[in-house]
């Protein structure tokens, strides 16, 4: 089933060439608002940038009066997709976040990160039982010049039908283990 037409919209509006991170910020809420209602005991928290990370969501349920982290989406602008750089950052800022997620009890069995440029996704997976984070970090190889985050991983855009696809099995399977975590 295609996105609403009002998801569409929003990100329509988006100049897809913009330089601006903040343009996706309001189109990647309303998305994470339908998936995530408020009414259903989801949180949508944003998280100002700061020097060290980039403007992101966090998605949380609560659950036995705590709240518990069940998605983050980090967001960067669509130019930042040809950037080697700026991809290099994404994914270690990615992989910080996971550390400070994760460090304690984690009561789901896999918690999703999501790294969007523009409408470029690349999906992080962390599973607790065996403590895997995929994909796998590529490390430098000295004194080699190593893409240490292709542009590839961003290989789904959530405004083609296999984008689409793919984040509505993440969603779905985050709802399925909130509905274990409640019962």
């Amino acid at each position: 089933m295609p996105w609403s037409e009002h998801v569409i919209l929003q990100f329509e509006f988006v100049n897809k060439f913009t330089t601006d991170d903040n343009e996706y910020y309001g189109p990647f809420y309303v998305l994470l608002a339908e998936f995530f209602p408020p009414t259903e005991g989801y949180q949508i928290s944003p998280i100002p940038r700061t020097q060290a990370f980039p403007f992101m969501y966090v998605i949380t349920i609560i659950a036995a009066r705590r709240q518990v982290p069940i998605l983050f989406v980090e967001i960067k602008n669509y130019i930042a997709h040809d950037d080697a750089v700026t991809r290099e950052q994404a994914d270690e800022q990615m992989r910080l976040k996971f550390l400070d997620f994760v460090e304690g009890s984690m009561p789901i069995p896999k918690l999703y990160g999501i790294s969007a440029l523009g409408t470029q996704i690349c999906v992080y997976e962390y599973t607790a039982e065996d403590h895997t984070l995929t994909p796998e970090r590529i490390l430098p190889h000295p004194p080699f010049v190593t893409d240490i985050a292709p542009k590839e991983r961003w290989n789904l855009d959530i405004m083609e039908p296999e984008g689409e696809t793919r984040l509505k099995e993440v969603v779905s399977h985050i709802r399925e283990m909130v509905s274990e975590l409640l019962d």
